[in-house]
């Protein structure tokens, strides 16, 4: 699938029909047994919302923040807990005069993450933290679920590897095909199945959500850039971190909260 970094789609839907799109549950939200087991974040932060295109309506823009509370990220041979939260946040537009939407994306914020305690052995200097960063082309495909689909880099944080040592890059990126359905990877990952939005907390100012979203069929590129940008030793970091690695062996698994407002309130 061909990335870009906005995905526009334009229509004549009745203005009421496309400000219900713009929730993020597209219709899906509904009460429901809670699907995240974790807390609801106390607040959520909106300062990553992107600017409105000209000609948008703030009336029938709204900007969505996605708080990934826990879940999994395997790349390689990295098997990582997500111990800390994530979030995403991106638009979705309307102009009035020409009637087009938009998705445009805001920001990612990611921790980083201990993935080697010890590189090369020393399990204070050497060890190896991870930090998800955006990879520039993110859209959401028309589908009954939540879907997203997102280019990443994973950069590798270490002062023997330098600050520009990332699995994957802008060119080359890991396309991540997250969705609250049911994926279909290769041998050898099986299905897995995500949660579709419902609602985890009413609200007359704007329901928070709750969602499982899933990828196990996304392949992971080799490592670039690695001891201070020069490329020494992305050999070393290939062959511990297991890249690259193909698709069918690599998985994610988001458990998330959502929450959004129109622009006319920000």
């Amino acid at each position: 699938m061909k990335f870009t970094r906005f995905r526009t789609r334009s229509s004549r839907l009745a203005l009421p029909a496309v400000a219900g799109a713009a929730v993020l549950a597209f219709g899906m939200a509904s009460p429901a047994a809670a699907a995240n087991p974790d807390p609801i974040p106390g607040s959520f932060d909106f300062s990553d919302c992107p600017p409105l295109p000209a000609g948008a309506s703030p009336f029938y823009s709204r900007c969505q923040v996605a708080v990934v509370t826990s879940g999994t990220f395997k790349v390689g041979n990295f098997d990582q807990q997500i111990k800390e939260p994530l979030r995403l946040t991106y638009a979705s537009t309307l102009d009035l005069e020409t009637y087009e939407t938009k998705i445009i994306f805001g920001g990612l914020k990611a921790p980083k993450m201990l993935v080697q305690p010890g590189l090369f052995g020393d399990p204070l200097l050497s060890a190896v933290y991870a930090r998800v960063e955006y990879a520039g082309s993110f859209e959401i495909p028309t589908s009954g679920h939540l879907d997203i689909n997102m280019a990443v880099k994973v950069r590798l944080i270490n002062p023997l590897l330098g600050s520009n040592c990332t699995v994957g890059t802008n060119a080359n990126p890991i396309k991540l095909h997250l969705t609250s359905g049911t994926t279909s990877p290769p041998a050898p990952n099986s299905p897995i199945t995500g949660e579709d939005p419902t609602i985890a907390r009413p609200d007359p100012a704007g329901d928070v959500l709750q969602a499982k979203q899933v990828d196990n069929a996304f392949a992971v590129p080799g490592a670039k850039g690695c001891l201070f940008g020069g490329g020494i030793a992305d050999w070393l970091v290939n062959q511990v971190g297991g890249f690259p690695s193909a698709a069918g062996k690599n998985a994610m698994v988001s458990n998330e909260y959502i929450v959004s407002k129109q622009y006319s309130q920000l």
